[in-house]
């Protein structure tokens, strides 16, 4: 598009609520990518205007709660549109749907998906770089997550999950295959009913989050050493002028790297303890307390939270620690990412079951390579940014259209939004190969 007919502006959506409201009134259809939480103030703007509205963020509970007023105002407010949730959503509902008119059952679902950086990219303990936002990154590292598992229902506490890694096998063509941790994603039952699944039918559903090797350890290692705490603390204080080396708040003296490998040792043996009972019979990522001690110290040395590196007061543990991360852990002008997803059935049929497989992986573009930029797109982008910004950037043109029949707060698992969101996806080089095996 011309960017001469793009006009930008700055503005406070928590503050300026004027301003949003005669904003909102001027356009047809309102795309908001701002944090999570300030959607509601956007969604009610809309809702004056009679608006439409789309975010590529869950549906949260205060957005949830707008959907008879939406509905009465005769407007679309279409989340979940990213990557995941989103093009999971679409991908997931579309298999769900063919199964059904087959005759098909389903009676397992898992599914998983990840952004990570590519391959020849992953150059630090972590096995991690952001592509989305840092806080968010964390905040969901820090939730715990439920899901059922073989006929059991399960919650894991957050310290449990990191715990109780699965390992995930991936194979993006015949000749390169990746293996992966994989850790469960929030609540992957509430998502029985938004697929449409029958509970009687369903054995297994769970949902969950790729990383590489390395991650796990390390979101346990901050865990234990309280830095993914959200209360205000006096060592956290902008206010205060006064330096302070991350060293120093974990304390331990001259010998910090001893006192800290004390503290993780007995923390990763009782989180071991607390989740051994936790998914028996299923296949974890083995775990070795003396490796991960020493994984997790070679990680904070190199993050400097062992050394001399100085802390970016912000106010709490978990915020001056994203402030680090967001430091470290950020992509370098030669750099990609890649996007992986893949959802695992198992179908049964009348005559037959079989395990059906659907994978993407996508990676992102090279600023400095002389390529051209894929996909046909103008700037060279993340692959995180093509799989969130293009679903949102078509559903609008659906709407736009007038395509999208349903009204009130939705997400996008209906087949009048799936089937032609996922022809545009594919056309734009962002496809999801299937394959089925009998068993």
């Amino acid at each position: 598009h011309d960017p001469a007919h793009v006009e930008t502006l700055q503005l406070d959506v928590g503050k300026q609520a004027a301003e949003l409201d005669a904003l909102v009134a001027k356009v047809d259809i309102v795309i908001s990518l701002v944090p999570a939480p300030m959607h509601p103030l956007v969604a009610q703007a809309c809702l004056k205007n009679k608006k439409h509205l789309l975010t590529a963020s869950y549906i949260s509970p205060a957005m949830k709660e707008l959907d008879s007023a939406a509905k009465e105002a005769g407007v679309i407010f279409l989340n979940e549109l990213g990557l995941d949730p989103g093009i999971d959503h679409m991908s997931a509902m579309a298999i769900i749907d063919e199964a059904k008119h087959k005759g098909g059952k389903i009676r397992s679902f898992v599914s998983w998906c990840g952004a990570l950086p590519a391959p020849d990219c992953m150059n630090n303990p972590l096995g991690y770089k952001f592509s989305w936002s840092p806080r968010g990154v964390l905040s969901s590292a820090g939730l715990p997550s439920s899901f059922l598992w073989e006929n059991k229902s399960t919650e894991l506490s957050p310290e449990n999950k990191w715990q109780l890694l699965l390992p995930v096998p991936v194979s993006e063509s015949d000749k390169v295959d990746h293996m992966f941790d994989g850790v469960g994603n929030r609540d992957s039952v509430s998502y029985i009913d938004v697929y449409g699944l029958n509970r009687n039918d369903l054995q297994t559903m769970f949902r969950g989050t790729l990383r590489w090797p390395g991650f796990g350890t390390m979101v346990r290692a901050f865990m234990a050493l309280g830095l993914f705490s959200s209360e205000r603390s006096a060592s956290f204080d902008p206010a205060s002028s006064e330096a302070v080396k991350w060293r120093d708040v974990l304390g331990g003296g001259d010998d910090v790297e001893a006192s800290v490998g004390a503290k993780l040792k007995a923390a990763f043996e009782k989180m071991g303890s607390e989740a051994q009972d936790k998914l028996v019979g299923v296949k974890t990522v083995p775990r070795d307390v003396s490796q991960d001690v020493s994984a997790a110290l070679a990680g904070l040395k190199w993050l400097g939270i062992t050394a001399d590196e100085v802390v970016e007061k912000k106010g709490t543990p978990i915020d001056s620690l994203c402030a680090l991360l967001e430091k470290r852990l950020s992509y370098g002008p030669a750099e990609r990412d890649i996007v992986v997803m893949q959802h695992e059935f198992i179908v049964e049929y009348p005559s037959h079951s079989e395990k059906v497989y659907a994978t993407l992986v996508v990676y992102g573009d090279n600023k400095e390579s002389k390529e051209p930029a894929a996909y046909g797109m103008l700037n060279k982008s993340t692959a995180t940014a093509k799989t969130v910004g293009l679903p949102v950037a078509m559903a609008a043109e659906l709407i736009l259209q007038g395509s999208v029949p349903q009204r009130g707060v939705i997400a996008p698992i209906y087949k009048e939004i799936y089937t032609p969101m996922l022809n545009m996806l594919r056309a734009q080089g962002i496809d999801m190969k299937e394959r089925a095996e009998k068993l």
